[in-house]
């Protein structure tokens, strides 16, 4: 009687225990998180774990498995210990600890606040790998990038045997080989014959790649498509009997993107209708509207209200021609400008621009009427740098001070420019660097002299929700006619791009007659960003420094300060910058209000 009661008592607690098993399999086919939450708003009395014996990361996994578990109410975890225990040594296997003694301590029925299942490991002795065996079959056989992945798997003879790695191996190698276009790449042979009693496994996995497909023709899918694909020739890198490859496809799809030419581009490759191992792209484009006109509004402290329209002509011709025209209109300055490109090569990185400005500018003592001619030729498909050359036409009519005057200069110039960053509007890291140097002769312009402004920004992060951000910039005019430039050519310190706590482009060398301009410009920032308490809020503490002078002597007398605080708001569109800086060195202190908004790196 006494056997037949606990034989009746174990297969009650069986039923119980498959019956709940059951309850929780129809969720686990649902989303997990959905299962948790779902479990966890019925369950108002959850057990948790606590793993001894073990540390590193057979202690991460055990746990993590246990948490994995729906929410078990202390009412019932006394149903659930073989559950408990099968999952223990499943996490214990994958890390090839076969033989581990595993005792559970369950919480007291008769403490309502102990909720805590004692989870004690003796893991045992790992099984090492005996015999490891990874070969690379068919024409992947020639790529070293398989090879590579088996040798850096962590799969090795003598080595503790890891389901995780053998597992990660195998979904590595399938999913290579399918981005590198080994559509027929499978599995012939993949098992781990485990030996418990030598404490011994042998792992086998043979991986045959098959023969690469290549890209196959492009194929518009209507004649506007086909069009379309004209202007961006230069841009065809997925050519017709090249070896296909997933990360070429995505470049390829990207730089179309770029070209501002298009509204949507798809391009899919159809590997179920291939033919002599190419794969045929379908292509489908859809241009942008031929006109697109935006009006916007915006307010600086610098210049107080601004008002931008912009028209562009995005796609003029099957040549890749494009128009773009842009007026900004403040109190300060009326600039409008008609910029049209020509493609070369590559209409991202290498092409043609002509561009004609006129500006007028009426701040401060300077009074002035600028006409601007250049023609640009881009360059960026080889190095690391963004190459502008281009000859420009400038006439100017200016009143500085009481000084009179128009010159005519014909200026060869090159900006070299770079920048990498972590990208968003708010990058954690990054830098960017802008040289400009362009020059004239009095051969064919009104002067002689050679002008040169250097900019580096850079952004670091010390920890997630802070930043360091830094500011230099340099420039110099020299040559004989240093001291007879037009004023758009002159330097001008102050502003929340220069020296806060300072007028903008109010500080530079005076005459008897107000402002002069001067022929050397020397700025520098570092500002702290740290958390404040509010969502994507940061406060800041900045100093700039800098000066504009006619000399380098100055440096030692006239270089400015501007320390100050400011709040920083970052939107999905942009960083909200409100500082309060103040002029130390005017007498009295001036404080400034700036407000800017946009990227600020």
């Amino acid at each position: 009687m006494i056997a037949l009661k606990s034989k009746f008592s174990t297969s009650l607690a069986s039923m119980l225990l498959s019956l709940s098993v059951l309850m929780v399999l129809p969720a686990c086919s649902s989303n997990d998180e959905e299962l948790i939450e779902k479990q966890a708003s019925v369950v108002t009395d959850p057990v948790s774990f606590n793993v001894t014996g073990v540390s590193g990361d057979i202690h991460a996994n055990v746990l993590t498995t246990l948490n994995a578990l729906p929410p078990i109410s202390k009412k019932r975890v006394f149903v659930f210990g073989r559950e408990i225990r099968d999952k223990t040594k499943q996490a214990l296997r994958a890390l090839g600890y076969y033989q581990p003694k595993i005792k559970l301590q369950l919480p007291k029925r008769d403490d309502e606040q102990d909720r805590v299942v004692q989870v004690e490991i003796d893991a045992g002795k790992p099984l090492f790998i005996r015999n490891c065996s990874v070969q690379i079959l068919g024409e992947g056989t020639n790529y070293q990038i398989f090879h590579d992945l088996a040798a850096q798997s962590g799969l090795a003879s003598y080595t503790r045997i890891d389901h995780r790695a053998y597992e990660n191996l195998k979904k590595a190698l399938q999913d290579t080989a399918l981005s590198m276009g080994f559509f027929d790449a499978k599995l012939i042979a993949s098992h781990i014959l485990v030996h418990q009693s030598q404490n011994v496994a042998d792992v086998e996995l043979i991986f045959d790649t098959g023969k690469r497909y290549k890209f196959g023709p492009m194929r518009p899918q209507d004649e506007t498509s086909a069009q379309l694909l004209l202007p961006a020739a230069g841009l065809m890198t997925v050519n017709q009997g090249r070896n296909y490859s997933v990360e070429v496809l995505n470049d390829y799809i990207s730089s179309l993107n770029q070209t501002n030419f298009y509204r949507s581009v798809d391009i899919v490759p159809r590997v179920k209708e291939a033919s002599n191992y190419e794969v045929p792209l379908d292509a489908t484009l859809e241009r942008k509207a031929n006109n697109i006109m935006r009006v916007g509004a915006g307010y600086s402290t610098d210049e107080g209200p601004r008002v931008l329209f912009e028209w562009d002509k995005p796609l003029l011709n099957t040549y890749g021609h494009s128009l773009s025209t842009k007026a900004e209109l403040s109190a300060l300055s009326q600039d409008a400008q008609v910029v049209y490109k020509i493609p070369r090569k590559d209409p991202n990185l290498d092409y043609y621009y002509i561009n004609a400005a006129q500006t007028h500018t009426d701040f401060n003592d300077t009074l002035s009427d600028r006409s601007h001619l250049s023609f640009h030729y881009v360059a960026n498909r080889t190095g690391v740098w963004r190459r502008d050359y281009s000859i420009r036409a400038e006439y100017e009519d200016y009143t500085q001070g009481a000084e009179e005057g128009f010159s005519w200069n014909l200026m060869p110039a090159l900006v070299l420019s770079r920048r990498e960053s972590s990208g968003g509007f708010d990058p954690r890291r990054g830098y960017s660097v802008n040289v400009e140097v362009l020059g004239a002769s009095s051969a064919i312009s009104d002067y002689t002299f050679a002008r040169a402004l250097a900019t580096f920004r850079g952004v670091i992060s010390p920890t997630p929700n802070t930043r360091v951000v830094a500011r230099l910039q340099q420039g110099a005019v020299m040559g004989p006619d240093a001291t007879l430039v037009p004023p758009s050519l002159r330097f001008f310190a102050g502003g929340d791009q220069s020296i806060r706590g300072y007028g903008y482009m109010d500080e530079a060398p005076h005459n008897a007659d107000g402002l002069k301009g001067g022929r050397y410009l020397t700025t520098a920032s570092l500002e702290y960003q740290f958390p404040c308490g509010i969502d994507n809020s940061r406060l800041a503490l900045f100093v700039d420094a800098g000066m504009a002078t006619d000399s380098y002597r100055d440096y030692e007398d006239d270089l400015l300060f501007g320390p100050g605080f400011g709040y920083r708001y970052v939107s999905p569109y942009g960083t909200v910058r409100v500082d309060l800086a103040f002029g130390v060195d005017k007498d009295p202190t001036e404080v400034r209000l700036h407000f800017a908004f946009g990227p600020e790196f």
